[in-house]
């Protein structure tokens, strides 16, 4: 009997900690995170100097909505969606999905959705635009 209940409690036990692991990633990305790295050239070692055009920012909430500002020529534009996850073992991928069109969406495609990807070892967030012809962007996440 003691076998059983032991076998019970470590079941309980081990269920326990792969929720505190899992919910401990998600809070790893909820949050606020600033542009701090923008570079229109493909290859961020040429370039000498760091110039920002604008000034912008995501929030994910744990709702599975996100908001995304922009300030540029001291103009504030914000438009929200909501964002699906996948993760990786080396990667966290976000797919947002806005609510209406707007000039701050950085696509590839010209659609109401964006891409974004965490790199795990590195800890900085990053835009998929960088892809085709748009900047290359990366965001620290605010403490």
């Amino acid at each position: 009997m003691k076998k059983i209940g032991l076998l019970i409690m470590l079941l309980i036990s081990l269920a326990s900690c792969s929720n505190d692991d899992e919910n401990r990633t998600k809070e790893a990305y909820h949050g606020k995170w600033n542009l701090t790295y923008m570079s229109r050239n493909k290859n961020p070692a040429a370039n000498s100097i760091d110039i920002m055009e604008w000034q912008e920012s995501y929030i994910f909430s744990s709702s599975g909505k996100f908001a995304k500002t922009r300030i540029k020529d001291n103009k504030k534009s914000t438009v929200f969606g909501t964002y699906s996850v996948v993760e990786t073992s080396e990667q966290t991928q976000f797919t947002l999905v806005y609510g209406a069109q707007n000039d701050i969406i950085g696509t590839c495609t010209g659609n109401l959705t964006e891409n974004l990807y965490i790199i795990k070892t590195i800890g900085k967030l990053y835009s998929a635009w960088g892809a085709c012809d748009g900047p290359l962007l990366s965001y620290d996440k605010s403490k």
